[in-house]
């Protein structure tokens, strides 16, 4: 399978995510549930870099030193910079207690374990979040937790039980993040166990892909085909709405389901949209 990230949709998906992301968090215009671009940007990263490992190993020329020098070339030095950046504002912002919380921060986003610093000193959704200037990077972490995990995963299973090893796990953390929403919320929303169901799923959509045409149930290609108009209408309204469940939740769910569909459809219509290049004009500047 050839491996390209130059696809319009999963682009303008890209797009969209981070733009209901950045509005949410500037509070412009009435995205009550604009975080749930995160979500869209899970389901992308998992298809994505799943694709590009699983392509390796079948072409026979995958190498973990390269996978992970390749992630460090194109992340760390931008990333760097900005932590960078943000530690010598820091103190004209920041009480003394702040910047105590911020130092332990910037350890986290370094070493990509922010998500546990996060969940050791606040939720997510408190006040206290405004005053957390490195408090996005729990998303990164989870990322990256997974890409690390991942190639190891695939060279140690073999390839004829990918697809169904990603979809037992994406159900067994989907469980585990609705058994721990009730209990442990805050736990949930940061730990990768009980968020990685949201890259899994994008992990399954590629490894379906990566099947013979003729090995492929019809059935998902025919809901694929129903659902597509469904997916595209929940992807732009849900981020404007708030259900007033706990996150991720439901509505979660349905933006990662529906940024699947979208991707496994491949629409010639919507890679030649031209609100669809705009957006994808967006994600361009975020490629993994």
């Amino acid at each position: 399978m050839t491996v390209t990230f130059n696809r319009i949709d999963i682009q303008a998906l890209r797009g969209l995510a981070v733009t209901v992301v950045m509005l949410y968090h500037t509070k412009i215009g009435s995205l009550s549930a604009g975080y749930l671009g995160v979500d869209i940007f899970f389901v992308i990263s998992g298809f994505l870099i799943t694709t590009l490992v699983a392509s390796g190993i079948d072409r026979g020329d995958f190498r973990l030193t390269d996978f992970y020098f390749r992630r460090a070339k194109r992340l760390l030095p931008a990333a760097y910079v900005t932590f960078l950046v943000t530690a010598l504002f820091s103190p004209w912002f920041l009480n003394q207690r702040e910047l105590g919380d911020f130092s332990r921060q910037l350890v986290g986003a370094v070493t990509f374990t922010g998500n546990f610093v996060l969940w050791q000193q606040t939720g997510y959704f408190e006040g206290a979040g405004d005053l957390k200037p490195l408090l996005h990077v729990w998303s990164l972490a989870i990322e990256e937790q997974y890409y690390f995990l991942l190639p190891a995963a695939l060279l140690l299973t073999r390839p004829s039980r990918w697809l169904s090893s990603a979809l037992v796990l994406a159900l067994i953390s989907l469980v585990l993040c609705i058994l721990g929403g009730n209990w442990k919320p805050i736990a949930t929303f940061y730990f990768l166990p009980t968020r990685c169901w949201e890259l899994l799923i994008g992990s399954a959509g590629a490894l379906w892909l990566r099947c013979p045409p003729n090995a492929r149930n019809p059935m998902v290609g025919e809901v694929v085909r129903i659902c597509f108009i469904p997916s595209l209408i929940c992807l732009l309204v849900l981020p404007f709405l708030s259900i007033g469940l706990a996150h991720p939740g439901l509505s979660a769910l349905i933006v990662c389901l529906a940024t699947q569909i979208v991707i496994l459809r491949n629409s010639p219509r919507l890679n030649t949209f031209p609100p669809a290049k705009v957006l994808a004009s967006v994600g361009n500047f975020w490629l993994i």
